[in-house]
């Protein structure tokens, strides 16, 4: 009997890839999401003008957007909608506590909205838990909003390294109160008649904080020219990065009243506290660092030793 040996047979089970599976992988449409990251990533490479649009795309786009879009708020109160912003930080506590920076100018004529927007950023305080930069100046006919924004600054609801405002207020109490400032900026500051600003910080002894004084170098001029600091120069590494520290407070155009670095011609510097040879020169340094344009610097200190005389060598 012949027989025919069987052939063996070799079944082999090939497993499909992710892609070739039978469960079709779910599109944007239909609810697939990125992960946070990546999202993330996305967000941050969006301009401004795209960033207001994102929030329509799903949840996760809106929370990163919106975390951009209210991190820095500049406005110019000058037309109604602008106001909006504010009403927004006053009622959503969520949007209030994205904003880091945050910049109101007021034009030099009176709109019907000017007094809302300072009533609505004084309301949204107590959600503005991350700011870190405030920038605000009331015109002339808003003095009577000066005690307002002085309970908002000494309220302790956040903790700001720079400050700009008018010198409508008690800064010996702000700075109580704003334990981590580091730049204090003043506008239109008066002189007394020995030239030494109106309202010098001589409450500051034990702190690192450079006040600044801005001054129009003309009337004419919209922006402030002119600076008088009065530094705290208190330690080597604070007069050493001067530079950086005022730099970066100075940076913002957001302001059209407020120069850059670069824009400054006139300085003065009111030492309350002759310095150490080392921490002058560091500062002197810095300062030609920071004010690359400077025509005049004028030193004004309370005394004169050796220490100093030597350091202007």
């Amino acid at each position: 009997m012949n027989m025919k040996e069987a052939s063996p047979s070799l079944r082999v089970s090939i497993p499909r890839p992710p892609s070739q599976s039978r469960t079709p992988m779910k599109t944007m449409t239909q609810g697939w999401v990125l992960p946070p990251e990546l999202s993330a990533a996305i967000v941050g490479f969006c301009p401004p003008s795209s960033l207001r649009h994102l929030p329509l795309v799903n949840k996760e786009f809106r929370f990163h957007a919106e975390k951009l879009l209210y991190a820095h708020v500049a406005v110019r109160a000058s037309k109604q909608w602008q106001v909006g912003v504010f009403e927004t930080l006053a009622t959503d506590t969520t949007k209030a506590g994205y904003v880091k920076f945050l910049s109101l100018e007021f034009d030099q004529y009176e709109y019907p909205t000017d007094s809302l927007a300072v009533e609505r950023l004084v309301s949204s305080a107590p959600a503005l838990k991350n700011l870190k930069d405030l920038r605000i100046r009331l015109r002339k006919d808003l003095e009577k909003y000066t005690a307002d924004v002085f309970g908002m600054l000494c309220g302790r609801y956040f903790h700001l390294n720079t400050l700009f405002v008018d010198d409508y207020f008690d800064f010996g109490a702000i700075l109580k109160a704003q334990k981590r400032l580091t730049v204090l900026g003043v506008f239109e500051v008066m002189f007394h008649s020995n030239g030494k600003p109106q309202s010098l910080v001589k409450t500051v002894k034990d702190r690192s904080v450079i006040t600044v004084y801005l001054e129009k170098a003309e009337p004419h001029l919209p922006t402030y020219k002119k600076l008088s600091l009065t530094p705290e120069l208190l330690r080597l590494e604070h007069a050493q990065d001067f530079d950086v520290i005022l730099g970066k407070a100075l940076g913002s155009d957001d302001m059209a009243i407020c120069p850059r670095a670069d824009q400054v011609t006139d300085v003065s510097v009111h030492l309350e506290h002759v310095p150490s040879k080392e921490v002058f020169k560091a500062f002197i340094a810095a300062a030609s660092r920071l004010f690359v344009n400077l025509s005049n610097l004028e030193l004004v200190l309370r005394c004169s030793d050796d220490t100093v005389r030597r350091a202007l060598l």
